[in-house]
């Protein structure tokens, strides 16, 4: 392995690794990654976590990935399999009703009637102005240079609707849906999707954007749609890297990079931690922008302040994971096994104990680095649509909960992993009491795993917040601001780089075009810098942290708004 050559070499092979890998590839580049982990996948991986059962460890779900790098990349071709399953979602409250979201959306229309009317109504609205949220944001998605925050805002602007920014983007996700909803329960089941692994909790001002930025994923055309991935979340990243490894792609594992190799200004190259050296004139990072700039890259090579803005991005994640093998399946509270024999509520995205109080003291306890006495916790039984996944018999349930500190006020997390996990199964049980006594295996994954296990810094599964100061030309940090850096033939591609986090492959796919681009020679600017001259008043005010709150604050303010917008429409061209 020493001194062998590439065109490109690719850190980590985590979903966007192996996208960015796949499209160099495509193009003629002689490519590796390189992977710590002994298998590929990063946090969309599937993996033994029980002998015998098969978990999705991480990322459970798919209703984000592009559908545009499924078909240029011939995923299919190379056993991607995806189902959307009939019941998109399922609620049961803490006073034992339930609801289901259905993929025939008449079908959920009907169901929300027998709640409330005026829900079922509103419920119409909402998913239309989401919709139209989804539509005016994805023309941004695939770019090679992130659209400045101005340009994002100009272009609701333009199609007459300001307004829907406001909401999905600088609002509460209580503000959001109190504006569309009357019930409780439909509140609070809408409630988890805006706080998706944010530190945030209901009333938190731009907590709404998590509903935006998933607005512009799709599954089978259809705005909001979910799906499994058949053999788990892992079935996506397998099928990238044999679609890599068909184009040519040398992906190593258990081969974790121990620094960055720059020289004179410009990359050449990475040693392995082994020792042995491999050399190429473009290296594309997938992992965290913290590790990348400060765990791979000698101090000597990072100019003091650009440190300090790496140092100061913020990674506080805010979720955790709890995988059952269980022996038999769950016996909610409220149903009739007999008259419910066909089992819908073991075939979707389920949230057990969901109300808007319950995620509010949740965060609460967040804040103080404790346990919350109520949990809302999420599951799925894949198992029950994919038998290949657990023993005959058996089956697999993975839970997660939202508002999990990284830091305890009292001990750890590996003093107290198995006191939390205890906690979020006696939440199971009050839901489905047949289930204590049928646990066959439990495998905890806390926030302090995240991080020593799928190097997720902070345990954030999106690397950086997914709030308007991390979006869009800031993310990671104004210092960088897209996939270019200042370093000479140094990219990153992961998921700390626009569009964001949640497995869509978009960043990959946007990183790997920027280094053709470089290549060809076809960018203007081939350094990859936004002029700060150029950009807008508004642009420049919010890249300091000040500025960034007065200016958020400015445009939720109806007095002072339109002067924010005067400013956005009049920027520089």
């Amino acid at each position: 392995m020493a001194d062998a050559t590439f065109d490109a070499i690719v850190i980590g092979a985590g979903h966007n690794g192996l996208v960015a890998a796949n499209y160099l590839a495509l193009a003629g580049l002689k490519v590796a990654v390189l992977e710590s982990r002994a298998l590929v996948g990063g946090a969309c991986v599937t993996e033994e976590l029980i002998a015998g059962a098969k978990f999705s460890s991480c990322a459970f779900v798919q209703g984000t990935f592009r559908p545009e790098i499924v078909d240029e990349l011939g995923l299919r071709d190379h056993g991607l399999e995806m189902t959307a399953p009939e019941v998109q979602g399922f609620a049961i409250f803490p006073d034992g009703s339930h609801l289901f979201l259905w993929k025939d959306f008449d079908r959920t229309i009907r169901e929300l009637e027998k709640i409330s009317p005026a829900d079922a109504k509103g419920f119409v609205e909402f998913a239309l102005r989401l919709r139209r949220f989804g539509q005016i944001m994805r023309p941004f998605i695939f770019c090679t240079s992130p659209p400045r925050r101005s340009e994002v805002m100009a272009a609701f602007d333009q199609a007459g609707e300001a307004e829907l920014y406001n909401e999905f983007v600088l609002g509460s996700v209580r503000r959001l849906l109190e504006k569309y909803f009357v019930s409780e329960h439909i509140k609070g089941f809408l409630t988890l999707y805006g706080l998706v692994s944010i530190w945030a909790g209901p009333d938190t001002p731009e907590g709404a954007y998590l509903y935006g930025y998933h607005a512009t994923g799709e599954f089978e055309k259809t705005t909001g749609r979910s799906a499994f991935v058949k053999g788990g979340m892992g079935g996506i990243t397998q099928a990238l890297a044999r679609a890599a490894i068909a184009r040519g792609v040398d992906i190593r594992t258990t081969a974790p990079v121990g620094e960055i190799l720059i020289e004179s200004g410009r990359t050449v190259g990475v040693r392995l931690e082994s020792g042995d050296i491999l050399r190429a004139g473009t290296v594309l990072s997938n992992a965290h922008p913290k590790l990348t700039f400060l765990k791979l890259i000698k101090a000597s090579h990072l100019q003091p302040r650009f440190k300090e803005a790496i140092k100061r991005i913020d990674t506080l994640g805010a979720m955790a994971r709890v995988h059952l093998l269980v022996d038999c399946l769950p016996h909610y509270v409220g149903f009739d096994s007999d008259s419910d024999s066909e089992g819908w509520q073991h075939r979707g995205h389920a949230v057990l104990g969901c109300s808007m109080a319950n995620f509010q003291e949740a965060h609460r306890a967040q804040l103080n680095g404790t346990f919350p006495e109520e949990l809302a916790v999420e599951l799925i039984i894949q198992s029950v649509s994919d038998p290949s996944l657990a023993p005959p018999g058996q089956h697999t349930i993975t839970m997660g909960v939202q508002h999990t500190p990284f830091e305890l006020a009292k001990g750890d997390w590996d003093s107290r992993k198995e006191e939390w996990g205890d906690l979020v199964c006696e939440t199971l049980f009050r839901y489905a009491p047949n289930l204590r006594g049928h646990i066959l295996g439990r495998h905890i994954i806390t926030p302090l795993d995240l991080q020593r296990r799928y190097n997720l810094v902070g345990g954030n599964i999106f690397h950086v917040p997914m709030t308007l100061e991390y979006a869009f030309d800031s993310r990671p940090t104004p210092a960088i601001g897209g996939y270019r850096t200042a370093i000479d033939g140094l990219y990153l591609c992961g998921a700390g780089t626009h569009p964001g986090g949640a497995v869509t492959g978009a960043p990959g796919r946007n990183a790997a075009h920027a280094v053709l681009e470089d290549r060809s020679g076809s960018r203007a600017d081939p350094a990859g810098f936004t002029h700060r001259s150029h950009r807008a008043l508004a642009d420049r005010v919010m890249d300091s942290a000040t500025g960034a709150m007065l200016g958020r604050a400015a445009l939720r303010s109806a007095f002072l708004r339109p002067l924010m917008r005067h400013l956005i429409r009049n920027r520089p061209k």
